[in-house]
This record gives structure tokens, sequence and C-alpha cells, in this order.
């Protein structure tokens, strides 16, 4: 079976090939640009589930193929959730700029209150039969203070997750990021139910 994994972010490829490749089904994923697919599909809807359901069926009607795509967001507790849905637009810059407007919001704001999780919804797309299945996954964690870890991107080298000693998410391999993580969570649970979509 044809998957195309919805995205143009390098990391996130990178990580949905890996857990696929430890699938036990027989899946070959394509990225956008090995079907030299350059479009960016905008991120426009005030949630994460319309705006992975928008670009699971817009990439699987340009493609022909049963599209996988995600939006994933940051909710830090004493921020009111932001920066929430608009984790990547949330500022201007790159992910270190992003990760230090966050440290300064939260200066003065105590350890034990620093509470968050990552949200991410992957949905997915069969464009043969209109089929769509989607799910949302969380992962708790806090915000710190050190920047730690080379093994990730957006606001992961500051995520300290919940239940492991301390460590930030961009300090965990791959594998052990794929276990725990909100986007390991949900391929695994689409691969589960693959049979209701195609």
């Amino acid at each position: 079976m044809d998957i195309l994994i919805g995205t143009n972010n390098e990391g996130k490829l990178r990580q949905f090939k890996r857990i696929f490749e430890k699938s036990s089904k027989e899946i070959r994923v394509f990225s956008l640009s090995d079907l030299n697919i350059q479009d960016d599909v905008e991120e426009d809807a005030d949630n994460l589930l319309d705006n992975a359901r928008k670009k699971a069926k817009y990439y699987a009607e340009k493609s022909g193929k049963i599209t996988l795509a995600d939006d994933t967001g940051l909710f830090v507790d004493a921020l009111n959730g932001e920066p929430g849905i608009h984790s990547k637009r949330w500022c201007e810059g790159s992910d270190k700029e992003r990760n230090e407007k966050l440290l300064a919001r939260l200066k003065n704001v105590p350890e034990k209150e620093r509470t968050c999780r990552y949200v991410g919804v992957v949905a997915t797309y069969n464009p043969q039969n209109g089929k769509s299945w989607e799910t949302e996954e969380k992962m708790e964690g806090t915000i710190s203070d050190d920047f730690r870890g080379e093994n990730g991107f957006g606001y992961d080298q500051i995520f300290e997750v919940k239940g492991c000693l301390g460590k930030h998410l961009a300090e965990l391999s791959g594998e052990e990021k794929d276990q725990i993580s909100h986007r390991g969570k949900g391929v695994r649970k689409f691969v589960k139910n693959l049979d209701n979509i195609i």
C-alpha cells in the first residue's frame, strides 16, 4: 500500500517514515517531493483537526494516493494554552527564536506551574472512496529554562517529558520518541485502523 505524507516539514517527514518502517504492514511511504508536489496548504482553521483534515484531503486529491497529514500545537497552561494551534506561526523567525520568546513569557513562572502538552491530530483521506480517519493524541511535559538535546525540532529542546527522568524531548533517540510522542501514537493507531480506510 502507498501512503503519501502530506507535509513539507523535514523533521516530521523523517519521524513518520521511521514509524512506518517499524510497522508490520507492507506500506510504501512517499513524500510530497517524491511526487513533485510543491504546494503549501494554508493552515487557516481555528483548530488542529480541521487543519489536518484540509491538508490530507488536498494532497490526496492532488496525488490520487491515500494521504496522511497532521497538525500539532504546544499548549502551555500558564499562558492560557499559547502558543497552541499557532505554535509554528506564533512569532516570526527560527525555532530557537520561538523558544526564546516562550521562555521570556514564562520568566517569572515557577517550574511547577509550567505544565504543558503537545497535542497532535493525525488525519487521513482516501481519494478513491472518500473515506477519512483521524485521531488526537497528547504528550505531557513541562517547559524548562535550558536548551538540551539535538534530536528534535519545534519546542523539543525545552520540552521536558513527563515521566522521562528529566529528559528533554530533543535528548531522546528517534525510537524512544516514537514510543511516547503524540505523532508516534497517532501513526500506530492509523496502521491498526487501515482496514477501515481502504
